[in-house]
């Protein structure tokens, strides 16, 4: 074991956290990637959202690091079981022994088996005591509103289109087929989405397929289908369901497991080495000062996806015009109204984002009118929003909400909202506390 590890160990194990951090701090400002030393800062951070940080660091040079695994498979298992209702408290038994010396895990040491459980074992033996209890997952399903009023409208198109039919089969057929439309869209809406600490699983009325965390080879949004793909190491594909209620949330914990799904690059090889800025004095403002992002990115959206409104709306605003001026005074206010609320809704695609260009510490939001720049403190949030719209139809969007000014929502985009969300995160959470 090299020498410096050692010595931190051996300061942490006597409660001295303060040398710990300088021989740390030390260490890092040679490389800022020694993957030791940032397991050792993680430990000694408290603060979740920080040591989510160092961790994920660890794990954009090292995926398939089981330490930095295992520490934030216990940190998802307590933030999942946050959103159950916690039970009563027990109180310790007089037996019970505390230690108040942090613990630290490295890769290189050999602990007891009670105390470092593998990421394969956890996965293996899902049934083991924990804070989440696999027998009873968060589930996720289809909004029950939305449900309700499908098939209350099938069963209304349904019930009128036979009385139709009863007298005139050919004034009947248009109410079948929107009580078949609508029985449809209740059927395809209807999904369930369990997430537990060992993996996900998705069921739909054609079945349920499940996979492991650690078993996850890669995310593909299918905005055609309207789910996102969690695809295997052996190719098995299981579609997540973007109409669930809740969808977001998947999303976050995704996130949190498996932040390096989100990374589309890797920090050149020749960058591993540059030296750090100088590291504050405690664990909580340490993470401040690891090294930033690095990476130049543009999202940008197709012409079809932005400005395919405008074929059907300029035909329709034109007819609208022709009619209102050859037509009589009676009708002609009517026309025109209509040709001018086709030019209203005309000019709603050059407001909407069109591109956004990810620097670092400088975020371009671009529309056809402006383009917008923000760094990361003049972010206030940045998250996943669920829009339900007409007949229970879910539209997922990305917000970024500054801390002055309007929102701007990101939806739309190829490359999917989710890996957007992902890689803007991955761009906000080393600057945000800067």
């Amino acid at each position: 074991m090299p020498q410096p590890i050692q010595q931190v160990i051996e300061a942490i194990q006597r409660g001295e956290k303060q040398q710990a951090i300088e021989l740390i701090k030390q260490a890092l400002s040679v490389d800022p990637y020694d993957i030791e030393m940032l397991l050792a800062l993680a430990t000694l951070v408290e603060e979740p959202t920080r040591k989510r940080q160092v961790l994920n660091r660890v794990l954009s040079r090292e995926p398939v690091n089981k330490t930095a695994r295992e520490m934030l498979l216990e940190m998802d298992r307590a933030e999942l079981s946050a959103y159950r209702l916690k039970p009563n408290p027990v109180s310790p038994t007089p037996t019970q022994n505390v230690s108040s010396k942090p613990e630290f895990v490295s890769p290189s040491v050999s602990q007891p088996a009670a105390q470092v459980a593998s990421t394969d074992s956890v996965l293996s033996h899902p049934t083991q005591p924990s804070s989440l209890n696999p027998e009873k997952p968060l589930v996720f399903g289809p909004s029950t509103v939305a449900l309700v009023v499908l098939i209350l409208l099938a069963s209304v198109s349904c019930c009128g289109g036979l009385l139709l039919a009863s007298q005139n089969m050919g004034r009947g057929l248009p109410s079948l087929a929107l009580a078949l439309l609508f029985g449809l869209s209740a059927l395809s809406l209807w999904s369930k989405v369990e997430v537990t600490g060992a993996g996900i699983r998705s069921s739909s009325l054609l079945g349920s397929t499940q996979v492991k965390w650690d078993e996850i080879a890669s995310i593909k949004s299918n905005s055609m289908k309207r789910r996102l793909e969690l695809i295997s190491s052996n190719g098995r594909s299981v579609g997540i369901s973007t109409q669930v209620k809740g969808y977001p949330k998947v999303i976050e914990i995704l996130r949190q497991k498996r932040p390096d799904l989100f990374d589309e690059s890797r920090l050149p090889a020749s960058q591993a080495n540059r030296p750090a800025e100088e590291y504050g004095p405690s664990p909580s403002t340490a993470i401040d000062n690891l090294p930033a992002f690095t990476e130049t990115k543009t999202f940008r959206k197709s012409f079809l996806k932005q400005y395919g409104l405008l074929f059907a709306l300029i035909p329709m605003c034109l007819l609208f015009a022709w009619l209102g001026l050859s037509s009589t005074a009676e009708t002609r206010t009517a026309f025109l109204v209509s040709a001018g609320f086709c030019a209203l809704l005309m000019l709603i695609p050059f407001f909407q984002v069109s591109g956004v260009k990810v620097e670092p510490n400088k975020l371009t939001v671009q529309t056809f009118f402006e383009e917008k720049e923000l760094s990361a403190r003049q972010i206030k949030e940045i998250k996943m929003q669920s829009i339900r719209g007409r007949y229970g139809r879910v539209t997922n969007i990305v917000n970024i909400i500054p801390q002055e000014g309007k929102n701007y929502p990101l939806g739309g985009f190829s490359e999917g909202e989710e890996i957007i969300y992902g890689f803007l995160m991955k761009w906000w959470n080393p600057y945000q506390n800067r």
